[in-house]
């Protein structure tokens, strides 16, 4: 199985280097300062880290607007076309304000269920994500979509039929589609699930 993240070892060898390399001539004035405004220096370290602004890796750093509507997150990811349920309706979320969160594509390389890959991400750590973070991603990374398709397993919706649907991105030729998949079936092997760290 692939992962979205750095294995524990690679992840220790990377800080290791980080630490090994960090100048150790700083002023305390300076110092003190990075220690007082750690949120700058994430951004720094992450500026310096990931140039051009394209991800490290598979993780892909996001601002979500919990309050913004559905309909208002379809429409700003200009798909080329969209399932018509994915509505504020069928699809609530509890969350409230904004949020900066990465999300982890997580790659499984064979064919798995629901409920499988589901254990898999809460055993790695990570919440699969919602909704309103597939919709950031899209507007953001739309050309990920080409690539491969992308599922929220963090929303469900059951339709009249009882059907339970989830929602997920993928391209139709050139074009960029917002499909709702049937929860019972099974995934292959090329879709990638979007997911948070808990």
């Amino acid at each position: 199985m692939s992962t979205a993240s750095m294995t524990t070892g690679q992840f220790r060898e990377f800080a290791g280097a980080v630490l090994r390399f960090l100048p150790d001539d700083l002023d305390p004035t300076t110092a003190q300062g990075w220690i007082e405004n750690q949120e700058s220096l994430r951004k720094i370290l992450r500026e310096a880290l990931t140039p051009d602004g394209k991800p490290a890796g598979n993780s892909y750093p996001l601002s979500v607007d919990y309050g913004r509507s559905v309909e208002d997150g379809v429409k700003t990811g200009r798909y080329n076309w969209a399932d018509s349920d994915i509505t504020s309706h069928n699809f609530p979320t509890k969350r409230k304000g904004a949020a900066e969160v990465a999300v982890e594509l997580t790659y499984f390389n064979r064919v798995i269920s629901t409920d499988e890959a589901l254990r898999e991400l809460d055993r790695m750590g990570c919440r699969p994500a919602e909704l309103h973070v597939l919709l950031a991603f899209g507007e953001k990374y739309p050309e990920v979509q080409h690539e491969f398709p992308v599922v929220a397993l963090g929303s469900v919706w059951q339709s009249r039929s009882g059907d339970r649907l989830v929602p997920y991105l993928r391209r139709h030729g050139s074009r960029r589609h917002l499909y709702l998949y049937w929860v019972g079936y099974d995934w292959d092997e090329i879709y990638r699930f979007a997911a948070v760290r808990k």
